[in-house]
């Protein structure tokens, strides 16, 4: 999906390859800048050749007529473009995406017995604990979690929370970066999925109210989230130094269990007056 062509036939590989074409300099494959390069990347004759293809060939990639590269051509251009393993493997899936799971591009909902159970799992922890899919919907949290962002809304959903919330800049200290991972980590975990209607409505959201979000996600950068620290201006308790843990929950459709946990003592005080609500 690109945000200024839609996700037509073709769209979202050829928009990943534009702009991860654009990324690499020739140096980076030994190449001569020269002074007179109207590109700031990578030429489409230098990707083909660097790919083992012919340039007429990746120029109908790039412009959408041509759509299922073999595998071979995908890890050619994997190496060309100096993808990293998480890059490879979105290249990969976009190179196979004629139609995303069960038609419309949704995954199949988490049962209800194990959602139960992770609540139940979520309600156990001693931290701040929500439980986010693959859209970065917040769909669950403990306590703690429910109340760790208080005073910012939306918050049914991260990426909203994080650009759309008008606190959010100066509750988030190191709002920038983490505005760039946001949307990295929801293109990493939504993948390939350009039929699908939740996908759509978000960026399109997100685009028309936030011009940080748009050129954030033309930029087509991915991150997989493992762990991550956080510090943030919290209306009740302060600032919060937090280590953000990511739990992926295998068979359940995308979800995963964000942890935090604190890192330092003053921040473990900090939480215990968010257990008591707020007004008391």
């Amino acid at each position: 999906m690109d945000v200024s062509t839609g996700h037509g036939a073709g769209a979202p590989l050829a928009a990943f390859l534009r702009a991860r074409r654009d990324r690499v300099r020739p140096e980076q494959h030994r190449m001569a800048a020269g002074a007179q390069r109207q590109v700031p990347g990578l030429r489409r004759d230098e990707v083909a050749l660097l790919a083992g293809i012919s340039t007429d060939y990746y120029v109908r990639l790039e412009q959408g007529r041509e759509r299922r590269p073999s595998p071979t051509v995908v890890e050619g251009l994997a190496k060309a473009l100096l993808l990293d393993a998480v890059a490879a493997r979105h290249l990969r899936e976009l190179s196979v995406a004629e139609c995303a799971p069960n038609g419309n591009g949704e995954a199949p909902p988490m049962d209800t017995e194990r959602l139960a159970a992770v609540h139940q799992l979520l309600d156990s922890l001693p931290v701040p604990a929500l439980l986010v899919n693959r859209w970065l919907d917040i769909v669950g949290g403990n306590p703690l979690g429910d109340c760790l962002h208080e005073g910012l809304e939306p918050r049914d959903n991260y990426a909203r929370l994080v650009f759309l919330a008008p606190g959010a800049p100066s509750f988030f200290t190191e709002w920038p970066e983490l505005a760039r991972c946001v949307v990295a980590a929801l293109r990493a975990q939504t993948g390939a999925e350009t039929a699908s209607a939740r996908l759509t409505h978000l960026v399109e959201e997100l685009s028309a109210h936030s011009a940080a979000f748009r050129t954030a996600w033309r930029e087509q950068h991915l991150y997989e989230k493992t762990m991550d620290h956080k510090r943030l201006r919290h209306p009740r308790a302060g600032t919060l130094a937090l280590d953000q843990h990511v739990l992926e929950l295998p068979g359940s459709g995308g979800h995963r269990i964000w942890a935090f946990h604190p890192a330092d003592e003053a921040t473990s005080d900090a939480l215990l007056s968010l257990a008591v609500p707020a007004g008391r």
